[in-house]
């Protein structure tokens, strides 16, 4: 169950963050925007260097915490996911937050249906790979004694 949720936590970001951060980092429209965005948002980011420097960053780190996901998994291949619970916790933490603030976008109509629903996803990832790295720790600490 770890290895699944590892992988379906960090495959999406590790495809969909670079092509983002190109599409920002060149200030192009993307075809499918407006069923992301609301155009005024969209107007906003290609209008603003400072809006796209923070979707820079922001795309930049969902790859890097898939990566760091990617990095756990291939871990535990080798060893149980409890000997790198403290980092998958701490990529839950941050994958919550931020299907948290994807979903409080989605109500104050900043995003649409399909933003609110990537907020979901990282939120029931989050909780996820809570609960797996918790239950490993437990296995992993029960047959240390």
């Amino acid at each position: 169950m770890a290895d699944f949720v590892l992988l379906l936590a960090s495959l999406p970001w590790l495809v969909l963050a670079p092509f983002n951060v190109v599409k920002v980092l060149l200030n192009k429209r993307s075809p499918i925007a407006h069923k992301i965005v609301h155009p005024v948002s969209e107007k906003c980011q290609s209008e603003c260097g400072i809006a796209r420097m923070w979707a820079t960053c922001f795309w930049s780190a969902q790859f890097f915490l898939a990566a760091i996901l990617l990095a756990a998994w291939a871990r535990s291949r080798t060893r149980p996911i409890g000997a790198v619970a403290d980092i998958v916790l701490i990529v839950a933490a941050a994958k919550f937050a931020i299907g948290s603030l994807l979903l409080f976008n989605y109500t104050r109509d900043i995003v649409r249906e399909p933003v609110a629903i990537g907020g979901a996803f990282e939120i029931v990832c989050a909780l996820l790979l809570i609960r797996s790295a918790l239950a490993n720790t437990s296995q992993h600490v029960k047959k240390g004694q």
